[in-house]
């Protein structure tokens, strides 16, 4: 019996009515004591009337910068994500789904490390190690443009490392979740690729050109749909299995030239960030719209009843 009473005196009670109340009172005090300022000066029928206008005149115009700015813990949608669409095997046994991984370079194509320190030794210096080509794109690009120029790529681009974070956690996930490998530990991710998208200044204009480039930002702002598909591929090869001795650093990976490189095949998904907040914007002009108009009723329907008792006072 007194294991029971101990058990029920641990566990914690806490509906959540503590906030519930809090935001009641907080509502009452403040919208409260509005309405009771203008009930007593003009009325409680047309008190109430420009409460409510004014209460949603404001929201209107903060669900109005909520539409332009999302808040960060407010209401907002679904963010911009990474989806997987297919992880294809580079061993050529079956062809890949996605049509567009048709144009990529195959890995076995790519110049590897060895050949790029041969002919750049100083790279040993700033990656003591080892370095994939994502690793140079940030830092050396002119190195990747010597050994892979750009009509080679058919139109991919070779995305640094510092940059596909979001990719490659994406790409992790598909990876455990198709039970192809049980941790990250047992692959090296190599390069990640992206292909289509929006179209980057880089690209469109110079530097130089700055008519150019306010031109790319006005339509890059307008363009609300059709937005073309942007896809990323995120490779990576199994490691030789290493054991990590007590007391030691875990090795460095060491990628197993035997097996093939896994291609994460991923599309992004632009969300809906904007969603919500539009919607509270346009409840909120709506209900604004409404207590306005009836505002603006009621005035023309006093106006009329003043007029018709002052021609009747002349009248009679």
């Amino acid at each position: 019996m007194l294991a029971t009473v101990n058990l029920f005196a641990g566990l914690a009670w806490n509906p959540g009515i503590r906030g519930i109340l809090v935001v009641a009172v907080g509502v009452a005090v403040l919208c409260g004591s509005v309405y009771i300022l203008l009930a007593t000066n003009v009325g409680a029928r047309l008190g109430m009337l420009l409460a409510f206008a004014g209460l949603f005149g404001w929201l209107t115009i903060l669900t109005f910068f909520w539409w332009l700015s999302p808040p960060a813990i407010g209401p907002r949608g679904n963010n911009a994500t990474w989806k997987p669409v297919e992880i294809y095997v580079n061993d050529g046994s079956s062809p890949a789904r996605t049509q567009v991984l048709e144009s990529l370079v195959s890995p076995s194509d790519l110049p590897t490390a060895a050949e790029i320190q041969a002919q750049h030794p100083e790279l040993a210096t700033e990656y003591p190690n080892g370095f994939v080509l994502s690793d140079l794109a940030a830092n050396n690009p002119e190195i990747i443009a010597e050994f892979l120029p750009k009509e080679s790529l058919n139109g991919w681009r070779l995305t640094p490392s510092s940059s596909a974070g979001e990719a490659q956690a994406a790409a992790d996930t598909a990876l455990i979740n198709a039970q192809l490998f049980t941790t990250n530990s047992e692959y090296k991710k190599l390069n990640t690729w992206e292909f289509g998208g929006k179209p980057r200044r880089v690209d469109e204009c110079e530097n130089s050109d700055a008519f150019c480039r306010a031109r790319f930002r006005v339509e890059r702002l307008v363009t609300f749909w059709d937005h073309p598909k942007h896809y990323a591929v995120v490779q990576v090869q199994p490691v030789v299995p290493q054991e990590t001795k007590p007391g030691e650093a875990p090795p460095l990976p060491k990628v197993d030239q035997s097996q093939p490189v896994y291609s994460v095949v991923l599309v992004r998904d632009l969300g809906d960030v904007r969603l919500i907040p539009f919607l509270y914007f346009v409840i909120s002009l709506s209900l604004f719209i409404i207590f306005a108009w009836t505002l603006h009723n009621r005035e023309k329907v006093l106006n009329r009843n003043k007029e018709l008792a002052e021609a009747a006072a002349k009248g009679a």
